[in-house]
């Protein structure tokens, strides 16, 4: 990935939103295919290795409502801003803190209409 993750994953969140609730937005740590997370139409749906309830790592990531989870397996989050940009720093968040990925991490994407 760039020095700015942002601005690498916002195009993808762009376009996601452009398809309305048809176009999901995948996002995997390059070479680790366990750490991901979606987006499609103002939904979050992201790996959630833990066990505690998530809200207290949700709010910490930048907020939204928790509207489902697995222990150890996903999350899906309502984002509380519709903006790209928000929504592409929340993810990088998401990333860097519930995942745990470097600072310089890598990211791949694919884009895929439902």
């Amino acid at each position: 990935m760039s020095a700015d993750p942002i601005a690498e994953i916002a195009p993808a969140i762009r376009e996601s939103l452009a398809g309305g609730d048809t176009l999901c937005a995948t996002f995997t740590i390059a070479g680790d295919e366990s750490r991901w997370v979606q987006f499609m139409g103002s939904v979050v749906n992201a790996a959630y290795p833990y066990t505690a309830d998530p809200a207290t790592l949700v709010a910490r990531v930048g907020g939204g409502v928790v509207e489902s989870y697995e222990a150890q397996q996903y999350v899906t989050v309502r984002m509380p801003d519709p903006n790209v940009y928000a929504i592409a720093r929340w993810i990088d968040a998401y990333f860097q803190q519930a995942l745990r990925a470097a600072s310089d991490y890598s990211i791949d994407c694919s884009l895929e209409k439902l």
